[in-house]
């Protein structure tokens, strides 16, 4: 249990790195390498920002909601406990802080990138997402994120809470951060790669 502050700071922490490497790696790369293959097979960057675009229309709308729904009210200090069924599917998709990914999973059928794809549509959309995502951090602190129950993209039965749907997408999207730093690196998935290194 943690107060809603610390909660929101470490998630800004995750989202701060992950601006900072698109502004410095993503938006000033050429189309021609965010859609180049990589020499070991797997998606492109650019591939990986629609996968991630999928999950972020999917979340963010539905966090949103939980978000407004559920203010806290002006003399409250909002305190939030993880869920375990929230805990573990965040656990399951961190990296590790050495940037390893310990578990190997397979998208989803209708988290797979499309096969033909917009450069300008994917990027912007990706960098909007960014901004709603920075939006609901802000207003996060003034939310009960214990209430709330954000149906994932797995089944319409299984629900999570509004902090632990945060945490998730977030942590959902270092993972494939780490992954696009090994495109652009040149490095296969199967060696370490530390988070979010800048370029060089």
């Amino acid at each position: 249990m943690q107060s809603n502050q610390n909660f929101i700071e470490l998630l800004n922490t995750q989202f701060s790195a992950i601006e900072s490497y698109c502004k410095e790696n993503i938006y000033s790369a050429s189309y021609q390498d965010l859609s180049a293959v990589p020499a070991w097979g797997g998606w492109s960057v650019l591939e990986v920002l629609d996968h991630l675009n999928f999950y972020n229309r999917w979340y963010l709308p539905r966090i949103d909601e939980a978000i407004q729904r559920h203010r806290l009210q002006e003399l409250e200090n909002g305190v939030f406990k993880s869920g375990w069924l929230g805990a573990y599917f965040t656990k399951m998709m961190k990296p590790s802080p050495d940037g390893i990914i310990a578990t190997k999973m397979k998208a989803p059928k209708n988290a797979v990138p499309a096969t033909v794809l917009n450069p300008d549509l994917v990027i912007s959309q990706f960098s909007a997402h960014l901004s709603h995502l920075h939006y609901l951090l802000q207003n996060a602190v003034f939310a009960d994120l214990n209430k709330g129950r954000v149906v994932t993209s797995l089944s319409s039965l299984v629900r999570i809470n509004t902090g632990d749907s945060l945490a998730f997408l977030l942590a959902h999207m270092e993972r494939h951060f780490c992954q696009i730093q090994s495109i652009q690196k040149g490095v296969s998935h199967k060696y370490v790669i530390k988070k979010l290194e800048k370029l060089v």
